[in-house]
C-alpha cells in the first residue's frame, strides 16, 4: 500500500484553496470595474463557482470588497515602490506616483476601470493610497513647494486630475507625451513644478 504524503496533500489542498479564492475576488473585480452590482449571483455566475464555494471564502460581499481593496492597494503599492526608493523630494516621489500610476492604467485598461469605480466609493476603496499621497503633499507643503496649503484640498486637486485623464484614456488614444503634460497640470494646479532634472522613465 502506498504512503500517504499527509504534507504534500494539504499543500495541494492549500493550493486549490488559494486559487478558487483569487478567482472569486478577480470576479469581484471584474464585476466592480464595469460598474455591475456586486450581488452574491452575479459574483458566482462571473466566477463560475457555486455559491457555497463563495460562502467557504468569505463570509459575505462586504468581505469581498474588502479583499479586492486589498488586492488593488497592493498592486499601487507594487507599481510605485521602486521608483520611490532613493527619492527624498516628496515632490518628485509624487511625480512618480502620478506617471507611474497613468502609465499602468494606460496599459492595463481593466485596472484603470476598476479604480476610476471604485473611486466613486471612497469610504471603501483608495484610503490606503490617499494616506500615502497625502502623506507626500504635507511633507511637500511643509518644504514650501506646494501652494496649495490645504493638505486634504491638494490631495483632492491631485487624485481628481489623475482620475479625469484616466477617464480620458476610455475614450481617446493617449498621444505619447500625456504623462508629462498630465503631470505638470497635476503639479501646476497645487502651484508646483517637476523637479529639475527628474526622469520619469521607468
Amino acid at each position: 500500500m502506498a504512503k500517504i504524503d499527509l504534507a504534500l496533500r494539504a499543500k495541494i489542498g492549500r493550493d486549490r484553496r488559494d486559487r478558487t479564492r483569487a478567482q472569486i475576488v478577480k470576479a469581484g473585480a471584474t464585476l466592480l470595474a464595469e460598474g455591475a452590482a456586486l450581488t452574491l449571483d452575479a459574483v458566482a455566475e462571473a466566477a463560475g463557482l457555486a455559491k457555497g464555494t463563495f460562502y467557504y471564502h468569505f463570509g459575505n460581499v462586504e468581505e469581498l470588497i474588502t479583499a479586492v481593496n486589498v488586492q488593488l492597494e497592493r498592486s499601487f503599492d507594487e507599481v510605485l515602490t521602486p521608483p520611490h526608493a532613493g527619492l527624498s523630494n516628496p515632490v518628485a516621489r509624487l511625480s512618480f506616483a502620478f506617471a507611474q500610476s497613468l502609465e499602468k492604467a494606460v496599459s492595463d485598461t481593466a485596472w484603470a476601470r476598476l479604480i476610476v469605480q471604485t473611486s466613486q466609493k471612497p469610504d471603501k476603496f483608495g484610503r490606503g493610497v490617499r494616506k500615502k499621497l497625502r502623506a507626500e503633499i504635507v511633507e511637500a507643503i511643509r518644504q514650501g513647494q506646494i501652494a496649495v496649503l490645504d493638505p486634504e484640498l491638494a490631495t483632492d486637486i491631485f487624485v481628481g486630475i489623475w482620475l479625469q485623464v484616466t477617464r480620458g484614456t476610455f475614450e481617446r488614444t493617449p498621444t505619447p507625451d500625456l504623462n508629462c503634460k498630465a503631470l505638470e497640470a497635476a503639479l501646476r494646479a497645487l502651484g508646483s513644478s517637476p523637479p529639475e532634472g527628474l526622469s520619469l522613465s521607468t
